[in-house]
């Protein structure tokens, strides 16, 4: 597994725990930092995938 796999599987994770605790902010009624948390995970999922998508190092 090269060190770009390791990047963004850690970048998956990392937005998995932020969609949780958005998720958790969402529960308890703080929309500020539910949205913040969505968009981080957001962010994080994407460049996750685009680390490893085909093509993307061409």
């Amino acid at each position: 597994m090269q060190l770009l796999d390791l990047l963004a599987a850690a970048l998956v994770l990392g937005a998995a725990a932020a969609f949780t605790f958005g998720a958790l902010a969402l529960a308890r009624a703080n929309d500020v930092e539910a949205i913040y948390f969505l968009v981080v995970g957001v962010v994080a999922l994407r460049a996750g995938v685009q680390l490893v998508r085909p093509g993307a190092n061409a």
